[in-house]
């Protein structure tokens, strides 16, 4: 009997509208014949989050440019979409929703709910007027709204999105300070040695870097005035607090899903979820709110990166349709454009593999993204960490092709290749596209080098 026939009339609710909820909603309408009906608080669905930096910033036209499906599409379908719609309490042994005082039975659930903006404890005036967080469309439209008055901002957390930010504004002739706690941006991403560029790049482009300081307080009576900083009062008239996201699992936690040490929902490999510790099969959970586990260390962490979130949708999606799929550990692969450089990282961090008492050799190499002689070209910095001898980890800073290679050292990390073989890698060239020997290569033989100098 064909699998639609055998998925007749039972019915699937999806929890969040984001990454996750929706691609899975869309696939089973394509490829089965469930009832589909999404909740999601947020305003608005199916649009590019992480292109939102980039419409303040006016590389991109519009914030209608990010909406890539309406309403319509949803309901010709077949999916019953309802934004703005709380669902306030899950029963999974009655295997019904409660939204609004109304029940909603369940064959099967999905719990993508996302994560939520975190906010430093006893950060006084973080609820004053033109204090934002970005993480809708709705945020984002209202942050528009505001630099269109703003003569100064600040930007409290120099994460990816925050240098995003950070890099925007201040190209819009607003005055911009990036506060960032760590020593270096971008610390969750890259060695303090690789961020130091990043941090050349973001002063070059106007942008006020602070590092190894925490907002003190933020000022005014209704509306922000300023905030103090090291004692030192700063002038601004909006703050965005970009100071990273936690798993939005209250709804899960008290419908009795366990959660991890990481605050993400514990999921076996076919993203069930953990209920009193037995996993249950009719409940899929992924995106953001999910605990996964990083391929090297082992351990357990979370993941804010759409692709993460859409390979977790089709996992989901087939084992919804019987085509059983497992979603294993990840090395979290990440790219961000900063202004006029790209950055990239895969694996462990240096910090990382001391934090997990795994001792590495690193190489770097200084290159260039084309032929010297050829127009255009970008300095590339490369820096690979190894273990064993094998490639754990990799970090890369350029004007151009720092994703693809990122991608390429992911496989790599997963395939287990070694500093030898990466020290004598086959490489194509282009004067337009590379240099003749990839600086990859010479980061290899870097690390190479130092492994034979610690064996005598």
């Amino acid at each position: 009997m064909p699998e639609k026939k055998m998925n007749h009339d039972k019915k699937v609710i999806i929890i969040g509208g984001g990454a996750v909820g929706m691609a899975v909603a869309t696939s089973l309408r394509r490829h089965s014949n469930y009832s589909v009906t999404v909740f999601s608080k947020d305003k608005h669905t199916a649009y590019g989050q992480c292109g939102m930096p980039f419409v303040i910033g006016k590389q991109i036209k519009d914030f209608d440019s990010l909406i890539l499906r309406d309403n319509k599409f949803f309901k010709d379908m077949g999916i019953d979409l309802r934004l703005e719609s709380k669902v306030d309490s899950v029963d999974i042994g009655g295997q019904k929703v409660i939204s609004n005082e109304q029940e909603y039975h369940f064959d099967k659930l999905v719990i993508a709910t996302g994560s939520k903006a975190r906010i430093p404890r006893n950060l006084q005036g973080s609820s004053l007027q033109n204090v934002f967080t970005l993480r809708t469309l709705l945020d984002a439209m209202k942050i528009e709204e505001a630099l269109n008055e703003a003569s100064n901002v600040i930007i409290i957390g120099a994460g990816a999105i925050g240098a995003e930010l950070a890099v925007a504004i201040s190209q819009r002739n607003i005055s911009t300070i990036l506060l960032n706690r760590s020593s270096s941006v971008l610390s969750h991403n890259i060695d303090p040695d690789m961020a130091e560029s990043i941090k050349e790049h973001l002063e070059y482009l106007g942008v006020k870097v602070i590092t190894e300081h925490i907002p003190e307080s933020i000022n005014g009576e209704t509306h922000v005035e300023s905030v103090t900083i090291a004692s030192t009062e700063f002038p601004a008239d909006l703050v965005i607090i970009s100071t990273g996201v936690e798993p939005e699992n209250e709804l899960a936690s008290n419908a009795g899903i366990d959660i991890g040490d990481s605050g993400g929902i514990i999921v076996n490999e076919y993203l069930h979820p953990s209920v009193e510790g037995e996993f249950h099969q009719d409940i899929f959970c992924g995106g953001e709110c999910v605990e996964v586990h990083e391929l090297i260390s082992g351990k357990p962490m979370l993941s804010q990166i759409a692709s993460t979130a859409r390979r977790m949708a089709g996992v989901i999606r087939n084992n919804l349709t019987s085509n059983p799929e497992q979603f294993g550990p990840i090395l979290n692969p990440w790219v961000a454009v900063i202004g006029k450089l790209q950055v990239g990282s895969t694996g462990l961090t240096s910090k990382a593999a001391r934090e997990n008492d795994i001792k590495i050799v690193t190489g770097l190499a200084t290159g260039s993204t084309r032929a010297d002689y050829y127009p255009g070209g970008s300095k590339l910095f490369i820096k690979l960490i190894f273990s064993e001898r094998y490639l754990i980890g990799a970090q890369i800073i350029g004007g151009e092709g720092v994703k693809e290679r990122i991608d390429g050292l992911t496989l790599a990390i997963k395939k287990r290749t070694t500093v030898d073989e990466l020290a004598n890698i086959e490489t194509c060239y282009a004067p337009p596209v590379s240099m003749l020997i990839d600086p990859l290569s010479f980061a290899a033989k870097g690390a190479l080098k130092k492994m034979r100098k610690l064996r005598k």
